[in-house]
């Protein structure tokens, strides 16, 4: 986490763009506090789109050459900034000061040869973010989650209420229970938080077409099993899969039973209510892919689901290759919403996937799933130790990256406060006070950051 977001608040961190807005910022810094006494100089510099013209010389630095700072003074110590945000995009704002002489520590003065950085940090300012969106975007919240998640009641090693306590304290807002072969393990945590809370846990399961199956779907807030047609009636499913030879034309090169039993299996899912999500074709399955590419490239293609898991449980490579894909299909014309999961099969084992991918959804009206299956939604890569990576529309990566850097780090710790809250309750401690508690701390720094 950057320093900033701990010594600075910037409320709202999120203002429309192509209007006039007040910011307010206020320190907590030690070495660089704001004094209604001491005048600030603040610069707003625009990551994409210049508001000032270039030099005559039509260089890039030409924009800061003609770039001028304003001069504000706080009120209680509470920085006061209106400006002009053009354009959708990030803003840097450079705070700094030449007159904070008087409030400097006296301490420092003795040891200056050592401390001179401490001396010199209001002269060289400090450099806070804010993004500028238009009303679309503006007005949906940002969600993280994870749709493909096992636990131990099929081969999971935790249960669905642990589970789901240790995803709130990984700071995810919402998750999918999608066991395999079995539909429903989601209720046994959600009828565990009777409490108030944002966090948002979906019934699901990851369909097989029979137990050892490869067609792998994931089905997300369905109001039946797909999998116990399968399992307890497979004549069912083969008699009309082929009845669908009459209607479906099989692209040329395919299986047919194959790619019938597909079709077949996404319109059951949303038979039932459910959100059909493609899952890991480049999991490597005793020694081959789960996938023919070509099967993969036809169920995306002719809208055989809802999104597809272009991370997933797998490794960098498998998702690569599900990455590239996508860039390929979209390049080609189609266009397919996009998840990032982890398929984790255990929350407490640190050789899983569990916490190494996320789906950022700018939902409304807390629709997460209707915010994927209109675009609005990107996959985030969180590989131990290397920057995250996120892919999807670019316009919602770009807005994905300032929130990964300035809103989630702070939002994931106020959610690990909540988890383990949760987690209490999950152990029999009476804690639902407390687990409110910390649930309104997580919703009061989202109405503070976005200006709700």
């Amino acid at each position: 986490m950057k320093p900033e977001l701990v010594k600075f608040t910037v409320a709202p961190s999120v203002v429309q763009a192509d209007c006039e807005s007040e910011i307010q910022i206020t320190s907590q810094d030690g070495c660089f506090q704001f004094f209604d006494d001491v005048t600030y100089d603040v610069e707003f510099i625009p990551m994409e789109e210049s508001d000032v013209p270039m030099d005559q010389a039509m260089s890039l630095c030409g924009f800061d050459l003609n770039r001028k700072s304003v001069q504000a003074r706080p009120e209680h110590g509470i920085l006061k900034l209106r400006y002009f945000f053009s354009g959708e995009q990030e803003w840097k704002i450079h705070i700094s000061t030449v007159g904070y002489g008087p409030h400097l520590n006296p301490l420092y003065e003795p040891y200056r040869p050592y401390w001179d950085s401490l001396m010199k940090a209001p002269e060289q300012g400090v450099y806070l973010s804010v993004y500028s969106l238009k009303p679309d975007l503006l007005g949906r919240r940002a969600l993280r989650g994870d749709l493909h998640i096992h636990t131990s009641i099929s081969d999971g090693k935790e249960t669905p209420e642990m589970v789901a306590a240790e995803y709130r304290a990984a700071g995810y807002d919402f998750i999918a229970i999608t066991d395999h072969n079995v539909f429903g393990t989601a209720k046994n945590a959600i009828d565990k938080f009777q409490f108030q809370t944002d966090f948002q846990i979906f019934m699901g399961e990851e369909v097989h077409n029979g137990y050892a199956g490869y067609f792998h779907m994931v089905n997300v807030g369905g109001t039946y099993s797909v999998n116990d047609i399968y399992l307890n009636d497979p004549q069912r499913v083969e008699k009309e899969a082929q009845a669908l030879a009459e209607e479906v034309e099989v692209p040329k090169g395919l299986d047919r039973r194959e790619y019938l039993n597909r079709v077949w299996l996404y319109r059951e899912i949303k038979k039932s209510g459910g959100f059909a999500i493609y899952p890991h074709p480049y999991w490597q399955v005793s020694h081959h892919y789960h996938t023919e590419t070509k099967m993969t490239r036809a169920i995306l293609k002719n809208g055989l689901c809802d999104a597809y898991e272009v991370l997933g449980g797998c490794g960098p490579e498998d998702n690569n290759l599900q990455t590239a894909l996508y860039s390929e299909l979209r390049a080609e014309g189609t266009e397919v919403p996009v998840v990032g999961s982890t398929d984790s099969h255990s929350v407490l084992d640190a050789r899983t996937h569990f916490k190494n991918a996320s789906t950022i959804a700018f939902v409304q009206n807390g629709d997460v799933l209707g915010a994927v299956a209109s675009g609005y939604s990107v996959a985030a890569e969180h590989l131990p130790g290397e920057s995250t990576r996120v892919y999807g529309p670019f316009r919602l990566v770009k807005y994905a990256q300032f929130l990964l850097q300035n809103y989630f780090p702070v939002h994931n710790r106020l959610c690990q406060a909540a988890g383990t809250a949760i987690l209490g309750l999950v152990c029999g401690e009476n804690i639902n006070a407390l687990a409110e508690a910390q649930e309104a701390r997580v919703a009061s720094f989202e109405q503070q950051f976005f200006g709700r």
